[in-house]
């Protein structure tokens, strides 16, 4: 019997290691990648936004993200801004890039399901700072190769900027 308990406390205790082991090192891979400022999500290379202001970078997760916090910064504080190209991971000025919108790959969200059902009921994903998807292209002819591929349409920076206003 104490062999038995034995095997079933040294089996738990290894459970809790390793658990604790893979939890550590999702942590520091959170840590390694950064996590935007905005939404609280891991920065990925191939869709990141930087902005400067005020001699300091931020990095939002997404082109829809950074526009989000330059559109709530108002006139005369959005500072300058940096799109990536999701083909070439290049950084692009966010003025000259072109954004495809609402593609049928979301980069940023884990869950692609708007609705969850829960032993409390249905939680409904009413609004994400995320989606609809946005991301960048050097020139308008990828941008436009990608949304014939993801669907969505095809904008300009002012054209994105009025999207992110409207929702």
């Amino acid at each position: 019997m104490k062999a038995r308990q034995l095997a079933v406390t040294l089996a738990a205790l290894l459970a809790v290691g390793a658990t604790s082991f893979w939890a550590y090192r999702y942590e520091q891979r959170r840590e390694t990648a950064g996590m935007c400022p905005f939404c609280d999500r891991m920065v990925h290379p191939s869709t990141s936004y930087h902005i400067e202001r005020g001699g300091h970078e931020v990095v939002a997760c997404c082109p829809r993200c950074g526009m989000h916090a330059q559109v709530n910064w108002g006139a005369g504080e959005s500072g300058t801004a940096w799109a990536t190209d999701l083909n070439t991971g290049v950084r692009v000025a966010a003025e000259s890039a072109t954004y495809v919108e609402g593609g049928d790959v979301q980069y940023c969200a884990h869950d692609d399901r708007p609705v969850e059902r829960q032993p409390q009921g249905v939680s409904v994903r009413e609004f994400d700072r995320c989606l609809p998807t946005l991301v960048a292209f050097k020139t308008a002819p990828e941008a436009e190769a990608y949304r014939r591929q993801h669907g969505g349409r095809v904008l300009t920076y002012g054209q994105a900027l009025a999207s992110i206003r409207e929702h």
